[in-house]
């Protein structure tokens, strides 16, 4: 499952227009097109600038766990991992998604087809990347 990291620069540019109105599920409602403000998709989707890179999916390994092809990882550097967390990890010199455990103090990396890997398995070589924050795919 090749992952290719994509850098994060925020130019400022990058608002749409937002309009504040409510969106039906079930029957439609009339629909006021006033722009009422505009909305940065950085402040919602970005918590931590500065410690935050994406990185886009190829292939369907982790679509198992809501992860399919093209799907762009938002990665937080700065955030401590917590049980339960998707992380992006450098293992064994490949970059892959783990979700990271924590049972009784003993971490493990859980891979998507609930294999657990000990985190002082001997001969592991690891780099915990950073927490996948959000994921972004087309539907």
């Amino acid at each position: 499952m090749p992952i290719e990291l994509m850098g994060f620069k925020s130019n400022g540019k990058s608002k749409i227009p937002f309009f504040t109105v409510s969106v039906s599920a079930g029957i439609p409602v009339p629909v006021d097109t006033d722009e009422s403000t505009v909305i940065d998709l950085n402040e919602y989707l970005v918590d931590h600038p500065s410690s935050t890179f994406f990185a886009k999916i190829t292939g369907e390994d982790l679509s198992i766990v809501g992860i399919h092809d093209s799907d762009i990882l938002i990665i937080d550097t700065g955030s401590e991992p917590i049980d339960g967390k998707m992380i992006l990890v450098m293992l064994n010199e490949e970059l892959t998604v783990k979700i990271f455990r924590d049972i009784d103090g003993e971490i493990f990396f859980e891979s998507s087809q609930n294999n657990f890997i000990p985190r002082n398995l001997p001969g592991l070589n690891y780099e915990m990347i950073g927490v996948i924050t959000k994921i972004i795919h087309s539907i």
